[in-house]
């Protein structure tokens, strides 16, 4: 009797063990694509940016650059599990202001975030998928 209960001790030890998911690591230069449709106007919007990030914990800051934009824009986040969500808001002019936010999965077996991002600006909202990749 005793040696059964110690069994199913350990067991159910193990399942919970396997819920405990890590979180993942997302520190390092990662290559992303943005593919979404501008809101008010139907249009297509593809966006190529670099992410800076550091990981500190659950905790995400860094910046987005946005390939022909001479700026970074700062980011912050947090990972839980396989999530990373980040925001991203700032000035590109004095009268134009930009946001971006996200939602990603890490799909371990490629090694890709993937997910959705809304990004706004003074010309409009696009909303859409990111795809990511470490350097």
């Amino acid at each position: 009797m005793l040696l059964t209960l110690a069994f199913l001790i350990a067991v159910g030890g193990l399942a919970r063990a396997k819920q405990i998911q890590k979180d993942i690591q997302v520190t390092g230069t990662w290559d992303a694509k943005f593919s979404g449709t501008v809101e008010r106007t139907g249009t297509s919007q593809h966006d190529t940016f670099v992410m800076e990030l550091k990981q500190e914990g659950s905790k995400v800051t860094g910046t987005l650059r946005f390939k022909g934009l001479d700026m970074d824009l700062p980011l912050s986040g947090k990972v839980a599990g396989s999530t990373f969500i980040y925001t991203s808001k700032a000035m590109l002019s004095s009268d134009c202001e930009a946001s971006i936010a996200a939602e990603t999965i890490l799909d371990e077996s490629s090694g890709k975030l993937n997910g959705s991002q809304t990004q706004r600006n003074c010309e409009g909202t696009a909303v859409g998928q990111v795809t990511a990749v470490r350097r």
